[in-house]
């Protein structure tokens, strides 16, 4: 008996002292959280949320930083975000019907509140008559937006209002299918906006270049960006605000990590020694060089994204000769429509026959391979778009492939000889983004393709250059920041053939295909009154009335099955007429060490990084933040 009262007295004793031990163990006060080096992306110019789908890096920060009112998760569901709550109203009778967004409590990261008058107004941004936005068309469902996109109506006259600081009233056309309308607002490119931020610069796209210059919404900020050669890099850090009451919450509650690093003075090798030496943590976009080694480890899923090239219908494509080619081929004559209205040439891209020649000539398998991480495109929408409002049915499975994905060179010269065209009369270029190795080697496939069709075909690597325009209140030239001058040519139309990643704006197809219609395109109207508006076409100069009904049709179809059958037909007609070519379908590859987890990755394949948590982190932070910290 005494033995057991002794041994008894001695677990406790232990248990005790354990007890103790752990309540001494706090945490120090200069501990911030985790500092994460990671390869997330190419380098980016401009975190603009609704300029983020013409190149997927975009699109994997600007997540990061602007909270949408609904997420669409790793499986496909709708999640509540920014949105606490919302209501839905009908009333027949009067016809009338509207929704009511109740946003949750959160703040921008220099600590104001996201209201809804946040939620307005970059909406209405969107639906500015004298903007150009291809996700316009998403918010047609508001009472008056179409109207006001068009000119026929005040931008002042869009149904959606601010009740109060944290509710947003959305007055609709009639009685929608409210799913497709919240899967809509998933999309990266409605997220909230601060008006005086987005209205302080001169040209209206600078603001969102510099992290001086705009705030987040989301889980993090952007800290410090640079892009001289030996300091390049992009730091985001923790948005401290986001969804935490400052009094009660600790720093690290919503967000984990305090920062996540990306350093963009490395080579490709050098990026993978990196994440070999576990000194780089997570990779979001494997190095095209070193691909191949690394195919069978990488974690790979659809992008909804399909790297597309644009034809300038409206573009003169000049004539052929070897002064003018060598310039063309050197990047000392990027194609600039104002200067080319006089010179000899052909608007050639009109031609369908030679859009079609183009097309048939593309061995989209080859190019596949040659990118690894992709799959040849068989038509525009891409795998994992929804065919209505879930994944239960995906629009690719269903409508098929529309595209061969190798080459038939004997079909493209037929077509060619049909469209009466000497191809070797003509030289034109392939705008494509320099610092984007994946664009830069499609193009040089798709020349080498074209060149043997007979064209004199060159690849305009295009640079981002320093910017000189001013801030508005100071008057000062904005210091630090790029222009990304092949996105600011090819939105001005200063393109003959252009190279995109054409990504969803949501998973539904309707996003994707719309923006091609006439009175869809999200484009800025033109003329000085309501009387004069002119309605856009798309960029590609692409006006086609079988497929601008079939649009319109597509929206206001009384059924969900009609719906998806108008967008099916559409997608056919867009592809027999080919003002644009899919060349592959863009797939998320991945990277990640043992050492980080909690982790993931939205539908879209943006990531997720608010509860990453990385193992022994304090190992991980340079000494000279430690100093800081103590500071």
């Amino acid at each position: 008996m005494l033995k057991r009262v002794i041994s008894l007295s001695l677990c406790l004793m232990i248990l005790l002292t354990a007890f103790v031990g752990c309540a001494k163990k706090e945490k120090d006060p200069n501990d911030k959280g985790a500092f994460v080096t990671m390869y997330l992306s190419d380098p980016v110019y401009n975190f603009d949320p609704a300029l983020a789908y013409q190149n997927e890096s975009v699109l994997k920060v600007a997540s990061l930083m602007f909270e949408t009112l609904f997420k669409l998760d790793g499986n496909g569901k709708i999640k509540k975000a920014l949105a606490k709550d919302y209501d839905i109203i009908r009333n027949e009778k009067a016809n009338e019907y509207k929704m009511i967004i109740t946003l949750n409590t959160t703040r921008w990261s220099d600590g104001t509140s996201v209201t809804a008058n946040d939620v307005v107004y970059a909406w209405k941004r969107l639906l500015n008559v004298s903007n150009s936005f291809d996700a316009a068309a998403m918010l047609y469902d508001i009472k008056n937006a179409r109207e006001a996109k068009a000119g026929d109506a005040s931008i002042d006259d869009v149904c959606v209002y601010a009740l109060n600081e944290s509710q947003v009233e959305i007055q609709f056309v009639g009685d929608i299918d409210y799913d497709r309308f919240l899967l809509n607002l998933t999309s990266c490119a409605l997220a909230p906006l601060r008006e005086e931020i987005v209205t302080s610069t001169t040209d209206p796209f600078d603001w969102a270049k510099k992290s001086s210059m705009f705030f987040a919404s989301g889980p993090f900020r952007l800290k410090e960006v640079s892009y001289a050669e030996e300091s390049a890099g992009l730091v985001l850090e923790r948005n401290s605000y986001y969804y935490r009451n400052t009094e009660e919450d600790s720093i690290d509650k919503y967000v984990t990590p305090y920062r996540l690093i990306i350093d963009y003075t490395k080579t490709d090798e050098e990026i993978m020694q990196e994440y070999q030496n576990g000194n780089l943590f997570f990779v979001g976009d494997i190095p095209l060089s070193v691909r191949g080694n690394w195919k069978d480890t990488a974690t790979v899923t659809d992008a909804l994204s399909t790297h597309t090239y644009i034809l300038n219908s409206n573009a003169i494509v000049r004539y052929y000769n070897q002064r003018g080619f060598e310039k063309l081929s050197s990047n000392e004559s990027v194609f600039d429509a104002s200067l080319v209205a006089g010179e000899d040439g052909d608007q050639i891209f009109a031609n369908a026959k030679v859009r079609e020649a183009l097309s048939l000539a593309l061995d989209r398998e080859a190019i596949a391979n040659a990118i690894v991480f992709a799959k040849a495109a068989t038509a525009l929408v891409p795998y994992g778009v929804f065919d209505y409002t879930s994944k239960k049915d995906m629009f690719r499975e269903v409508g098929g492939d529309v595209l061969a994905t190798t080459a038939n060179m004997a079909a493209a010269k037929e077509a060619l000889t049909a469209s009466g065209i000497d191809a070797s009369k003509y030289m034109f270029a392939i705008s494509v983004a320099s610092y984007d190795d994946v664009h830069m080697e499609i193009a040089k496939m798709v020349q080498t393709s074209w060149n043997q069709l007979g064209f004199h075909v060159a690849v305009n690597a295009i640079d981002e250059v320093e910017n000189k325009d001013k801030d508005k209140t100071t008057k000062d030239a904005i210091a630090g920041i790029r222009d990304d001058m092949f996105a600011e040519n090819y939105a001005a139309g200063n393109f003959e053939v252009a190279a995109i990643d054409y990504t969803a704006f949501s998973a539904d197809a309707f996003s994707v295909l719309a923006p091609f219609a006439k009175g869809y395109t999200g484009g800025a109207a033109t003329g000085e009154n309501s009387v004069e508006f002119s309605i856009p076409a798309h960029i590609a100069g692409y006006d086609c009335g079988e497929y601008n009904d079939l649009i319109n049709g597509a929206f206001n179809a009384p059924t969900k099955e009609a719906r998806t059958e108008m967008l099916h037909q559409a997608e056919s007609v867009l592809l027999r007429d080919l003002p644009v070519i899919p060349i592959i379908f863009n797939q998320n590859a991945t990277l990640a060490r043992e050492e980080i987890s909690k982790y993931d990755f939205t539908y879209y394949g943006t990531p997720v990084f608010t509860e990453m948590k990385l193992k022994d982190y304090m190992n991980y932070i340079p000494e000279e933040e430690k100093e800081k910290m103590k500071k």
